[in-house]
C-alpha cells in the first residue's frame, strides 16, 4: 500500500512539472510577438497631415467658441501659412474674419479684405471664392452686430454712446464701404458680375441699417434702388449673351432683288432726266399776297417758333468745379469731438447743388473720413454763394468743397 502511493505522487510530480514545462514554452513565443503588433498599432494609429489640419482648426473653433479670439487667430493664421489645401484656406478665411470682428480688430480685418481683393483683381488661383466668403462673413458679422444693438435697446444713430460703441459702428459703416466700392470699381468687368452684384446689393442694404441720420439713410435707400437696376441690367446683357441675340436698335435693311419682269419694265419706262440745280419756280398763287389791315398774328407766331427754337441749355447747371473760390460766406466746420479724440484727419469733398440763388440746394455726396464726414455736410448748409449766370441770366451750378481737417 505505501509503495502504491509513492508511486502515485510520482506520477503527479511528473505530469505536474512537465506541464508546467509546456506552459511556460507557449508563454515565451507570446511575449516575443507582442512588441511586433504593438508596433502595427501604432503605425496604424499615426494621424495624416489632413487630420491633424482637422483637429487644428476644430482646436480653432474650440478657442472662438469660449472667446479666447487671440489664440483663435494665431492658430488660423498658422494655419493658413502651413497649409496649401484651397478648401481649409477657405474655413480658415471665414472663421479668420469671424474672429476679427468680434475682436473689434477692423483694422486687420481691412486690411485682410484688401489683401484677398487685389489677390481677386488679379486674377490668382481661388481668390475668387477666397474674397466672395470673406465679403459675405463681413456683411453676416455686420447684420449680426446691428440686430445685437437693437435686441439692448441701441440706437446705432444716437452720438451719445460711449466712444467705443461710437467707432464700433462707425468701423463697420467703412467696412462695409470698402466692399461697395471694390465691387463698383471691377464691376464693369462681365464675368465678374455674377458675383460682385449680390455682394453689392448686400452690402448697400446692412450700411443703410448702419445710416447716421435721415439724409444719409435716403441716400443708400437710392443705392439700393441703383444697385438692384444695376443686377437687372447685368442680368439681361448675359441672357443675351447666352442666347447670342445681338441686340439692334433697327432692323437691318435688306437689299431688293430684280427679278427679270421688273428688269424689263425698268428698261420699257421711260427714264427722265432731273436737272441738278433747278431754282424752284413759285406761281402766282404760292406768292405771299398782303392783305391791308390784316392782323399781325402770323407774325407774332413766327417770332415765339423762332424764341422756342433757342438752345435748352440755358437751364441746364454750370460744372464750375472747386466752389471754394465764389463763396461769399463760408463759415468753417466744427470739429467732432470723437474725431478729435481718435486723431482723425484729412480733406472732405462734398459734392453739391448751388440754386439761381447762391443758395446750397442740394449736397449730392460726400467723400473722405467718416467721423468727419457730418461737420463737412452740416457746415455746407451755411454756406452762401455769388449767383452764377449764363448769358445774363441767372443758373444753377454743380461744384464740389474740400474741407481740409487737421490736428
Amino acid at each position: 500500500m505505501p509503495l502504491n502511493v509513492k508511486r502515485l505522487f510520482g506520477s503527479a510530480l511528473l505530469v505536474l512539472s512537465a506541464f508546467i514545462i509546456s506552459s511556460s514554452a507557449q508563454e515565451q513565443p507570446a511575449a516575443a510577438k507582442e512588441p511586433a503588433s504593438e508596433t502595427t498599432e501604432k503605425e496604424k494609429r499615426e494621424p495624416t497631415a489632413a487630420e491633424i489640419t482637422h483637429q487644428r482648426v476644430a482646436k480653432a473653433k474650440a478657442f472662438i467658441a469660449v472667446r479666447n479670439y487671440a489664440s483663435a487667430v494665431h492658430e488660423l493664421e498658422m494655419i493658413r501659412r502651413e497649409t496649401a489645401e484651397p478648401s481649409v484656406h477657405s474655413v480658415a478665411n471665414v472663421l479668420l474674419m469671424y474672429s476679427y470682428f468680434e475682436q473689434g480688430n477692423y483694422k486687420r480685418a481691412q486690411q485682410f479684405l484688401t489683401d484677398l481683393f487685389g489677390s481677386y483683381r488679379s486674377n490668382n488661383a481661388h481668390s475668387e471664392t477666397y474674397y466672395s466668403a470673406v465679403a459675405g462673413q463681413v456683411i453676416k458679422g455686420s447684420r449680426d452686430k446691428v440686430e445685437r444693438y437693437r435686441k439692448l435697446g441701441i440706437a446705432l444713430n444716437d452720438r451719445s454712446l460711449p466712444l467705443e460703441a461710437i467707432n464700433d459702428i462707425e468701423q463697420m459703416r467703412v467696412t462695409l464701404e470698402m466692399i461697395v466700392e471694390q465691387a463698383r470699381e471691377i464691376s464693369a468687368e462681365k464675368e465678374r458680375i455674377p458675383v460682385l452684384m449680390p455682394l453689392l446689393e448686400e452690402a448697400t442694404a446692412v450700411r443703410g441699417l448702419l445710416a447716421r441720420d435721415d439724409y444719409d439713410a435716403r441716400r443708400w435707400r437710392d443705392e439700393i434702388a441703383d444697385t438692384r437696376e444695376q443686377i437687372a441690367n447685368s442680368q439681361s446683357v448675359v441672357l443675351n449673351a447666352i442666347l447670342e441675340t445681338p441686340i439692334t436698335e433697327a432692323p437691318a435693311q435688306t437689299p431688293a432683288v430684280l427679278t427679270e419682269e421688273a428688269d424689263i419694265a425698268e428698261e420699257q419706262a421711260p427714264q427722265t432726266e432731273t436737272p441738278a440745280e433747278s431754282e424752284p419756280v413759285q406761281n402766282d398763287a404760292d406768292r405771299p399776297v398782303k392783305i391791308v389791315g390784316a392782323s399781325q398774328t402770323a407774325t407774332d407766331e413766327k417770332d415765339q417758333e423762332n424764341i422756342s427754337d433757342e438752345p435748352s441749355n440755358l437751364k441746364e447747371p454750370i460744372e464750375a468745379g472747386a466752389l471754394n473760390g465764389y463763396a461769399v460766406n463760408n463759415p468753417p466746420p466744427a470739429y467732432p469731438t470723437a474725431a478729435r479724440q481718435l486723431r482723425a484727419t484729412g480733406v472732405v469733398r462734398v459734392d453739391v447743388v448751388v440754386d439761381e440763388e447762391g443758395n446750397v440746394a442740394e449736397i449730392v455726396k460726400t467723400q473722405g473720413h467718416t467721423l468727419l464726414q457730418n461737420a463737412a455736410r452740416d457746415a455746407v448748409k451755411k454756406w452762401k454763394f455769388k449767383p452764377f449766370t449764363r448769358d445774363g441770366r441767372p443758373v444753377s451750378a454743380t461744384g464740389y468743397i474740400n474741407f481740409n481737417f487737421s490736428l
